[in-house]
């Protein structure tokens, strides 16, 4: 297959390494041309993109025009922190998607995310009415119902949990803190490579269920996880408020992964220790 994802940073790159390893043909796309070239090395059709796209730019850029035309399309871009980021998202997500529908682009997967569900509580599964309550998450329930009404059944939205995995890992940032509040709310994190198992398995699968979302279906309370995982990592253990289980949300995807044929290899969230940069550990 023809696969393109846009946007190879720490879930695109190893996502497009993955599948051009199992042999479909994979462009990817990095915004700085340096970077770009260097995904040839990785098997990997590189192409510097800057969104929005305009249609004179895809008309005179005939390795965008390739990159476009794809079996499936994967949109793994993060929105960004800096003011009105999450406007500007908004806006290079639809140019995208205009430009892939007028260059013959076939399906489109959206990486999307949890935070769409809000501050609710209690069991979450994929019937939850989104009741998001931030500017990242109405950004990305925008998208999803703007996508929608494009590709119809030719578009799977995904919702991560949070990511872990190589270098990245919410313990790096409560390690050593006091006072941290809602200690017994349950976590919600999802592995890196359970991710690209999932994306591997809806582009080579095409579901008949094409709103997913995705996490590991072990919630142990935040300050009981994070106090694990700090001692696993040699980090200064983190104080929270409190211990008490409390009235935050878990996300139950079992029925994704039924839908998927998936099996978690990372299921068990309390058994690994952070995957993080070595000089993070010495401090």
């Amino acid at each position: 297959m023809k696969i393109s994802v846009c946007g190879c940073g720490w879930l695109g790159l190893p996502l497009a390494r993955h599948l051009a390893e199992q042999g479909d043909t994979v462009f990817g796309t990095q915004r700085d041309p340096a970077r770009a070239a260097q995904l040839a090395a990785e098997g990997i059709h590189g192409v510097a993109v800057t969104l929005p796209l305009s249609a004179a730019k895809v008309e005179s850029d005939a390795e965008l025009a390739r990159l476009l035309a794809a079996d499936v399309l994967v949109i793994a871009i993060p929105p960004g922190r800096q003011a009105g980021a999450d406007t500007a998202f908004v806006t290079n997500v639809k140019s995208l998607s205009r430009a892939a529908q007028a260059q013959g682009c076939q399906r489109v997967i959206f990486i999307s995310t949890t935070s769409v569900y809000g501050e609710v509580s209690g069991r979450i599964d994929e019937s939850t009415p989104p009741q998001p309550n931030t500017t990242s998450g109405r950004a990305h329930h925008a998208l999803e119902q703007w996508l929608r009404t494009q590709w119809q059944q030719n578009l799977v939205v995904l919702r991560f949990s949070g990511l872990i995995g190589p270098h990245r890992h919410p313990v790096k940032y409560l390690a050593g803190r006091s006072a941290i509040a809602n200690g017994g709310d349950p976590v919600n994190l999802i592995h890196l490579d359970d991710c690209i198992a999932a994306i591997d398995a809806i582009i080579h699968r095409w579901p008949t269920q094409t709103l997913l979302h995705l996490a590991a279906p072990s919630h142990p309370g935040r300050a009981v996880y994070y106090t694990r995982m700090a001692q696993l990592a040699g980090l200064a253990a983190p104080e929270f408020q409190t211990s008490t289980p409390g009235a935050g949300k878990w996300i139950d995807a079992r029925q994704t992964c039924a839908w998927l044929g998936l099996e978690l290899t990372h299921a068990d969230l309390m058994v690994r220790a952070p995957e993080l940069p070595d000089d993070r550990r010495a401090e």
